[in-house]
């Protein structure tokens, strides 16, 4: 009798171990499957008099030059953070792009202005990301972009804010902002309907258009100069 109690208690012991051991890993697995992959990143505005929403598609940015920025779909995230330009490759596109605020420098050129034409981005980029960005997903601009990545390096994105930013020049309109973080390896993307649209015209350059008192200077000269020409015409008559 004290022997079949003595293997009854093991096998209970060895049960709970096994048991112990499936949950353990269980919950070490849903952690790692919650953590593998950093936030899904979703464009905002910023700015006075400046607001933009996801309507399911995109988000729509009427500002040109734009103020923008990414913030996770959860909590805070550290790592190495990319700003995508996505210009049409109708437009006159820049061989780079100056960005200035949480971080200044410049949007670089990529693949030596080969577009991204088919495809997915990440794959352009060489990385492999989550969410998927086809091409499919941007269609305002025409089917193919110029590519300029901006890396604004070890960066720390929450679920409301993250490196607020502007470019030097106004974007052609259709064209796309999108951003990538890199956490421990693991490549988030931007949600395909959290992309920033550019549908505003780039802000006028200061000073293009002349002001009035030149435009008086200027009429008041080409008179002055018909009138002496005239009077030298009539001299000559005389």
């Amino acid at each position: 009798m004290t022997d079949h109690v003595s293997t009854k208690g093991i096998r209970k012991d060895r049960f709970l171990h096994v048991a112990a051991l499936v949950i353990g890993v269980s919950v070490t697995s849903f952690v790692m499957g919650q953590t593998a992959f950093a936030d899904t990143l979703h464009g905002y505005c910023w700015g006075t008099g400046n607001s933009c929403s996801d309507n399911s598609t995109n988000t729509p940015e009427s500002l040109d030059p734009p103020q923008f920025g990414f913030h996770g779909s959860g909590g805070t995230e550290t790592g190495d953070l990319w700003y995508i330009f996505l210009l049409p490759t109708s437009a006159s596109d820049p061989a780079s792009i100056g960005v200035t605020g949480t971080v200044t420098g410049s949007a670089s050129l990529l693949n030596s202005g080969t577009p991204w034409a088919s495809g997915q981005l990440d794959a352009y980029l060489g990385i492999s990301a989550s969410p998927a960005n086809p091409i499919g997903a941007y269609g305002a601009g025409g089917s193919s972009y110029e590519v300029y990545k901006f890396d604004l390096g070890s960066q720390t994105v929450t679920g409301t804010v993250g490196p607020q930013e502007t470019t030097s020049i106004g974007l052609p309109t259709d064209s796309y902002i999108v951003a990538f973080l890199n956490v421990g390896g693991d490549w988030s993307a931007t949600a395909n309907s959290g992309a920033i649209l550019e549908t505003g015209s780039p802000s006028p350059t200061t000073g293009s258009v002349p002001e009035p008192t030149t435009l008086v200077l200027f009429g008041t000269g080409i008179a002055g100069a018909a009138g002496a020409i005239r009077r030298r015409i009539l001299t000559g008559r005389s």
